[in-house]
């Protein structure tokens, strides 16, 4: 349906923007007059009413535009919203974890990853001892560190059986004084005290990994026996990248390292094969599921909270409750609805279903009958409503129809869209009055 050859939802428009422009032509006007009266001017009756007015429409107008932008994000029409962004993953993480440093995601961008070894660091660790049992002697050896660049740094132990009080310590207060002593030294390995079965051993690991990184433990070990024997050897990771048919092998001392000219970061985690591609991003969608939510169920409580203002508030509302699609597309997307008509998010039933079903949770959320679609269109509904059905009921019925903001506007608009475009044209008379 048209009006003088102008579209409804064009008059919709028109109609919101004269009645601001109104309001405020007359409020130029009475400070304009006000200016220049030599007595003071007659105190308007209905200006309180049309400053409410004027307020309830900029925050109609607010809330709505939130909605729809929100909304918005997750559309899949829209091409850098959170429904298509895209991050670099892994297929296995177990193997693989794998970051974009520079360049940006590429769609269609991966590789393959095939790690045959990964990097470990030396470590060395004592026999188990009882304890609780008393220290039966002392402890007096030392930790030489060398790095793979030929640095060399030392660790110096030295504990006693006894105490400064002269008792005997249990074994596992000598072996945690002999790993607290060694992590002051800050050399090149790192000392814990291991529990089990009652037992306590001491482990010492070099901080670096690769074959470079290693350490030698020399003198009166005491109680920690064994711990000059390595139960680990410092090993170099090996693995292979495969991209664009052609495969490359490598060596490496640590577990992270750069992929595709340095472009990808990846963190080696195990022996095996990772897949690593361009990936949509859930956490984004997740927070762009969340933001709808707050702005639905903030239109919801503004709409309820002022009913009374007009019937178009209501007729919205009554729009706003209905279900923006299934149960169990809802449930897919991890939103649920209430009763007063408000939603409620559950971002970790999101990740599950998101895991499980990447493609339809995406359909359900972004798709062109999606869950991101009805809630625009129904902020965009809300946009296009005519402003005076949004107030009409505020107006105060004493007032002459001249007086009346909307009935001036109105005799305009009833005449057609030449009349209308000039009311339109009062809006340039305000930088005169202003």
């Amino acid at each position: 349906m048209s009006v003088g050859r102008i579209s409804s939802s064009m008059v919709s428009y028109m109609n919101y923007t004269s009645s601001i422009n109104q309001l405020r032509l007359q409020q130029a006007l009475q400070n304009y007059h006000s200016n220049r009266q030599a007595v003071s001017p007659v105190q308007r009756v209905n200006s309180s009413y049309k400053d409410s007015s004027l307020d309830f429409l900029k925050s109609y107008n607010t809330t709505m535009s939130d909605l729809m932008q929100s909304a918005n994000t997750l559309r899949e029409s829209n091409s850098s919203g959170a429904a298509n962004a895209l991050k670099l993953g892994s297929s296995d993480e177990t193997v693989a974890i794998a970051e974009e440093r520079f360049g940006g995601v590429r769609s269609g961008q991966e590789l393959t990853l095939d790690i045959t070894q990964v990097a470990k660091a030396q470590m060395n660790e004592s026999k188990g001892v009882n304890a609780l049992e008393k220290a039966s002697s002392g402890m007096d050896f030392s930790i030489r560190s060398e790095s793979a660049s030929g640095g060399v740094s030392y660790a110096s132990v030295k504990v006693d059986a006894r105490k400064s009080n002269g008792s005997l310590r249990t074994n596992q207060e000598m072996l945690e004084e002999a790993a607290s002593q060694i992590n002051r030294a800050k050399s090149g390995v790192e000392a814990s005290v291991e529990m089990k079965d009652g037992k306590a051993s001491l482990r010492i690991t070099g901080k670096n990994t690769g074959e470079g990184n290693t350490f030698q433990v020399n003198g009166n070990t005491g109680i920690a026996e064994g711990l000059s024997d390595t139960v680990q050897a410092a090993q170099n990771a090996n693995y292979s990248v495969t991209q664009n048919g052609v495969s490359r092998n490598y060596v490496s001392s640590a577990n992270e390292v750069s992929l595709d000219m340095g472009r990808v970061k990846a963190s080696l985690m195990s022996e095996g094969k990772a897949v690593i591609s361009a990936q949509q991003d859930n956490e984004k969608i997740a927070s762009a599921v969340s933001d709808l939510v707050k702005s639905y169920n903030k239109a919801v409580e503004f709409l309820g909270s002022n009913t009374g203002k007009g019937s178009a508030v209501n007729m919205q509302l009554r729009n706003m409750v209905r279900s923006l699609g299934s149960e169990q597309s809802l449930e897919k997307a991890g939103i649920t609805m209430n009763k007063d008509g408000t939603l409620s998010f559950d971002k970790e039933t999101l990740a599950a279903n998101m895991k499980k079903e990447p493609n339809l949770v995406r359909d359900v959320i972004s798709g062109r009958n999606g869950i991101a679609q009805a809630a625009f269109d129904r902020g965009s509904a809300a946009m296009r409503t005519n402003s005076a059905q949004l107030v009409q009921n505020m107006r105060q019925t004493e007032e002459s129809w001249a007086a009346d903001s909307y009935q001036f506007m109105n005799t305009f608009s009833k005449s057609g869209a030449y009349n209308l475009s000039n009311y339109m044209a009062l809006g340039l008379m305000m930088d005169y009055f202003v």
